[in-house]
């Protein structure tokens, strides 16, 4: 009888440990995901804003800028007049309107500034 009771328990127990790893693989999965998804909200933030600063510079013409600072870390990539921010393994673009715009650098503070008609980005402030 108490040989039984003692495989019973044994088999509980192991059905319980199942059932957490179970749920620490669920909570792997869904931290992955929420990281993922914070980034690419960051990506898409930080593009946006430095899209409407570029336009803004763009629009008031040669010498004016604007400084645009996030809370997070921003690597650039510019090609044209296409704008590329990309937060660890997440990127996003925008077009400015009417300018071409070239960038450089990363960091979570950017000067956009209109010079001579072409949108210059650059890490600082």
């Amino acid at each position: 009888m108490k040989g039984q009771v003692t495989v019973e328990y044994l088999l509980l127990f192991s059905v319980g440990l199942v059932l957490i790893a179970f749920a620490v693989g669920a909570l792997v999965v869904i931290r992955d995901a929420e990281a993922s998804l914070t980034s690419l909200e960051k990506a898409e933030i930080a593009v946006s804003s430095l899209k409407y600063a570029g336009d803004e510079a763009c629009a008031l013409g040669d010498g004016n800028s604007r400084v645009v600072e996030l809370g997070w870390e921003v690597e650039l990539g510019c090609s044209g007049d296409v704008l590329k921010a990309t937060v660890g393994e997440q990127g996003a673009v925008a077009s400015l309107e009417h300018c071409d715009v070239s960038c450089y650098g990363s960091g979570h503070t950017f000067t956009v500034s209109n010079e001579y008609g072409k949108v210059r980005v650059e890490e600082g402030g």
